[in-house]
């Protein structure tokens, strides 16, 4: 396997220290970027789009930042995103299973998402940590978020506002088909 540390000559990459991938880096290490995504989406069945190594090469993720936190010299978290006219949307995460690890990471992306043009759909757990968690600020505005989703997922969401079932708090709650699912989101960060 691949290690992308090895692959990173013009990047150093320090102990602790979150690095920008290029693109060349991330189609080299599809692997091991895999192996961590899988982790992490392990509770809850995988990521809806990453099914093999090669799906990390989706042309739309052009946000990847990795870092080794630990003892070993692997890497030992990543987060991806896509670029859009909002900022980067944050897609997904992938970590090695290590506690402090994924601590690090969560403080890491929670404090990224506060920052201008940075924002992600969450729901669940991801909600509780990010939010709940992390202070990020949820985006509650309607019609903000119909623009953010774009036209055609815009008209489609079923606009809720307050939780449906009253379990979580925040006014930005919405019910969107993703994957061919009914899904509960909110949008949180800072656009």
């Amino acid at each position: 396997m691949i290690r992308l540390k090895d692959l990173l000559t013009e990047i150093e990459l320090e102990k602790g220290r979150y690095t920008n991938l290029k693109s060349s880096d991330v189609d080299a290490a599809k692997e091991e970027l895999f192996n961590l995504i899988q982790t992490a989406y392990a509770p809850i069945g995988g990521h809806l789009k990453f099914k093999s190594p090669s799906d990390i090469s989706d042309p739309e993720l052009k946000h990847w930042v990795a870092a080794d936190i630990d003892t070993d010299p692997d890497i030992d978290v990543v987060y991806f995103g896509k670029k859009t006219p909002f900022g980067i949307k944050h897609t997904g995460m992938g970590h090695d299973g290590d506690r402090a690890n994924i601590k690090n990471l969560l403080v890491r992306k929670s404090a990224e998402l506060k920052t201008p043009g940075n924002y992600v759909e969450l729901s669940g757990a991801a909600f509780d940590s990010f939010v709940g968690k992390g202070g990020v600020p949820t985006i509650d505005d309607e019609v903000l978020v119909r623009k953010i989703l774009g036209p055609r997922r815009g008209a489609e969401v079923i606009w809720h506002g307050a939780h449906p079932s009253g379990k979580k708090p925040s006014n930005g709650w919405y019910t969107r088909k993703i994957g061919g699912k009914e899904t509960t989101k909110i949008m949180a960060g800072n656009i």
